[in-house]
């Protein structure tokens, strides 16, 4: 495997190793970096990969992604920071009947099926893509013409209902 993104996730998890790296949005496929929710392409995350055995002796990756991406907000369209701090555990099943089957008995587990390699960017993508806000926006958005626009002003109605009220 000469892609340092490739791992062969079954050795990863039994040998508890762990990786690290940074990526650039811009170096992400195209369906991260053209998200209409990113401000800034050149936004950088981090992540750790970690390998593992838990209790029951399945094998198991953890990755963490962190960042603080910039993104549009959606009521005034500037930008906002948003952070970004999300850790799943992905536990790895070497057919698709114990996935199934451990999928049904815990609603929370994400899991997944042993793949000769795996490549982390598409994990660390995923994760980025799974953590965006639906509608990002500041609590308090700074912006003249929206505070306008959303002033106080006499309901156009409350006259016709003085109108049917004085009949």
């Amino acid at each position: 495997m000469s892609d340092p993104n490739l791992i062969d996730p079954a050795a990863f998890a039994a040998e508890k190793q762990s990786l690290q790296g940074k990526f650039l949005l811009s170096q992400l496929d195209e369906r991260v970096w053209s998200h209409e929710y990113f401000a800034d392409k050149q936004a950088e995350v981090s992540f750790t990969l970690q390998g593992g055995r838990d209790r029951w002796q399945r094998l198991f990756l953890d990755l963490n992604v962190k960042g603080v991406l910039p993104l549009f907000c959606q009521r005034c369209i500037n930008p906002m920071p948003f952070e970004l701090d999300e850790t799943s555990r992905i536990v790895l099943f070497a057919d698709e009947a114990s996935l199934d089957e451990a999928m049904l008995s815990d609603e929370e587990l994400e899991g997944m099926l042993i793949e000769k390699e795996l490549n982390v960017r598409e994990l660390v993508e995923d994760q980025i893509l799974m953590a965006l806000p639906f509608s990002p926006r500041h609590e308090n958005c700074a912006n003249a013409v929206l505070d306008e626009a959303n002033q106080d002003k006499p309901n156009p109605f409350a006259v016709l209902a003085g109108l049917k009220s004085s009949r």
